[in-house]
């Protein structure tokens, strides 16, 4: 019996790199068909549990000796599990905010945070390899702790904020703080050869993170824009609303914006549906953006905020009024008070005397 566990360890060990990819290949295929269908709420809890292994796995992998040469099988067969187990855990988390996250992204605005959610995903598997050095794993952790806190956080206090996001991360710091002080307490000399090199990852976590944030490319999870429009008249009746829309486009218009036609001096209205999580509340901003070809660069012309509150299915539906005079590309972003993108309307305005053949649309 000995002999088989022997031959299977040998196995595994030579095959380790295998085992990654097919760790990290079903780490994937579940999100993608776990993360699509759940709510955030439920994902919060999904992601806890990849956390909680994680963090395990990581502690267990950074009490083993870093030669190949075991007191015992169940200390061989840890050199093999935990270091496969950080890396299916971690790759799960980031590619469950990946599929979240890209959800409920405004591309135009948050590229930039999945483009660094991307990079994070693909190194864990790239370098899948580092994993037997404890840097490499506990900068990994830390990303992931991170994220799962600026994720649930929200959910839990009901809310969006800067005030909201400064607690994510001093959290994530006390909690990651914790964990390397009782590692420091267990095993202080392979923590201490790793710090000069996570230290810097951290850092530079932290502050990729801060920029994201403020910037606006930071999601605002959980908040989503499931319906969206400009119409030419808007009406709220019986608990609907019911607007005055120009005719659909053809599939190769698609491509770019929606042409709207106005005289110059007619109110448009842009209606937006938030979803998002019952008790929860926040305020949304449609601002109203003209794109000054000459400057280059786009002008804010009107900015409305009103309340919403979560828990209603198709979202909480508002909308603004402007009356846009200058021909051009135009956008109406919503947005959080924080500055964080949760979708754009936009639409090129074309001035012209002749009056759009329009129809009837209820939300």
């Amino acid at each position: 019996m000995k002999a088989a566990i022997s031959r299977v360890f040998a196995w595994a060990a030579r095959n380790e790199r295998h085992l990654g990819a097919t760790a990290f290949v079903f780490g994937f295929l579940t999100d993608l068909f776990t993360f699509t269908v759940l709510s955030v709420a439920y994902a919060s809890l999904v992601f806890a549990g990849y956390l909680a292994l994680a963090t395990v796995a990581v502690f267990t992998s950074s009490l083993l000796p870093r030669a190949r040469v075991y007191v015992n099988s169940g200390v061989r067969a840890l050199s093999i599990i935990a270091p496969l187990a950080a890396q299916y855990a971690i790759g799960g988390m980031l590619s469950g905010f990946m599929i979240f996250y890209t959800k409920s992204a405004e591309l135009s605005a948050s590229w930039p945070f999945l483009l660094l959610l991307a990079a994070a995903f693909i190194g864990n598997e790239y370098f899948r390899l580092q994993y037997k050095y404890l840097a490499f794993q506990l900068g990994l952790l830390f990303f992931a702790l991170y994220g799962y806190f600026i994720f649930a956080l929200p959910l839990l206090l009901g809310r969006l904020g800067p005030d909201v996001f400064l607690m994510s991360t001093i959290a994530s710091l006390l909690a990651f703080s914790l964990f390397l002080y009782v590692l420091r307490r267990i095993n202080k000399l392979e923590l201490m050869r790793s710090l000069r090199f996570l230290l810097p990852g951290a850092l530079g976590t932290l502050l990729l993170v801060n920029v994201a944030y403020f910037t606006g490319a930071l999601p605002p999870i959980p908040l989503t824009m499931p319906e969206s429009g400009i119409y030419h008249s808007l009406v709220r009746t019986e608990g609907r609303y019911v607007v005055m829309s120009e005719p659909k486009r053809s599939w190769y218009e698609l491509l770019s914006p929606r042409r709207v036609h106005t005289n110059g001096s007619t109110q448009l209205y842009a209606f937006s549906s938030v979803a998002a999580p019952v008790k929860f509340g926040t305020t949304v901003i449609h601002r109203w953006e003209w794109y000054d070809q000459n400057a280059s660069s786009w002008v804010t012309k009107s900015r409305i905020e009103f309340p919403i509150s979560g828990g209603r299915p198709g979202g909480y539906r508002g909308y603004s009024a402007y009356t846009p005079t200058e021909a051009g590309k135009w956008r109406v972003s919503v947005e959080t008070k924080g500055g964080q993108v949760i979708g754009r309307i936009a639409f090129t305005l074309v001035v012209t005397t002749t009056p759009p053949w329009l129809y009837e649309v209820t939300h």
